[in-house]
């Protein structure tokens, strides 16, 4: 899942940044093309690209962001 949190000493956004999306979704099509199971309801044959996004979008993603904060 791609969990929402945040520290109370420094505050981040807790929206993705498209390049945090970018790699959660490829991320997640490689596992699914290597034979993880799907967290959403797939019927048919889709491809791994659209069920990461459907995942990431029905936020059951099952990975996390951390950023690194530079001070």
């Amino acid at each position: 899942m791609a969990r929402k949190t945040s520290t109370k000493k420094e505050e981040t956004p807790l929206k993705l940044t498209r390049f945090e999306k970018a790699r959660l979704i490829g991320a997640r099509a490689l596992q699914l093309s290597m034979g993880a199971k799907p967290q959403v309801e797939v019927s048919g044959s889709i491809d791994p690209i659209d069920i990461a996004t459907l995942e990431l979008k029905e936020d059951v993603i099952p990975l996390e962001v951390k950023r690194i904060l530079k001070k």
